[in-house]
């Protein structure tokens, strides 16, 4: 069993296996800032910079906003996976940038725009419901944030059943077994989109996210709400329609999940 400890101690943890240890500069920000940090990013799309809030909730739920947070596998704000991490960067050293650094490389190596058809289409259904479970933004983002695997194994499920798997009915846990062959359904905490999906909206609703303020990024951020029903969190996705049949099989993914042991040690959130 896994127990949570805090980020600090696990910034401290993960610096004993490493050697010679390095002090992290660990900070903490709220959705609004994680918000800011994507829209001043260079590397940021105009869509994306629409939907910045619903991915400022999404680093609430998914670190509690602390660029320090890991649990072995996923680092930072936006718990970006070993696979994700740039050539030549190590998890230490991307433990110890700056939430803008973070956010920069996230958007570059795991943000939406990397996650494939599985995304697109629960993206594209962000307002409307597939068999009658409603899709939010927060839907999306764990969808984007679990990757293509298992976001298209749950969206099968949802077009089966209206239902995402759990544990007990349907779900397989994500370990380095059931990645590699294909069948894993719920990330690490045993969490599907759904489950994630409405954890990380509870976030964007407590943020206070609203449309304005979005035209000169260096003012103060009033974040741009979840997406509308037409446009889910990148606009121009295309709505489902989509069978269980077509949804089935594991999509592709320039970022790839990452393998989970036992003994990961979980300090925030539900991630893989």
């Amino acid at each position: 069993m896994r127990h949570p400890v805090s980020a600090r101690s696990a910034c401290i943890a993960g610096l004993i296996i490493a050697a010679p240890p390095i002090a992290l500069a660990c900070a903490t920000y709220n959705a609004a800032q994680v918000s800011q940090a994507i829209q001043n990013s260079p590397y940021a799309s105009d869509a994306l910079k629409s939907s910045s809030c619903s991915w400022g909730g999404a680093s609430q739920a998914e670190s509690g906003g602390n660029t320090c947070s890991s649990n072995g596998n996923n680092f930072g704000v936006l718990q970006v996976t070993n696979n994700n991490l740039p050539d030549g960067v190590t998890s230490s050293q991307y433990l110890n940038m700056s939430l803008q650094q973070q956010v920069d490389i996230w958007i570059q190596q795991a943000g939406p725009t990397t996650r494939g058809r599985a995304f697109n289409t629960v993206n594209g259904d962000v307002g409307s419901s597939v068999n009658g479970y409603p899709i939010t933004s927060g839907t999306a983002a764990a969808c984007a944030q679990f990757g293509a695997l298992i976001c298209s194994k749950d969206l099968a499920a949802l077009n089966a059943s209206g239902q995402c798997p759990s544990q007990g009915n349907g779900g397989v846990r994500a370990t380095g077994a059931t990645l590699r062959n294909g069948t894993a359904n719920l990330d690490g905490n045993w969490q599907s989109i759904c489950s994630w999906g409405q954890v990380i909206q509870k976030k964007i609703d407590a943020s206070g996210c609203s449309n304005g303020n979005q035209a000169s990024p260096t003012q103060p951020i009033n974040c741009p709400s979840p997406a509308p029903a037409t446009g889910g969190l990148i606009a121009g996705a295309p709505s489902s329609g989509t069978s269980a049949a077509s949804a089935a099989s594991p999509l592709s993914s320039t970022a790839s999940q990452p393998a989970v042991a036992s003994t990961d040690v979980v300090v925030s959130g539900a991630q893989i």
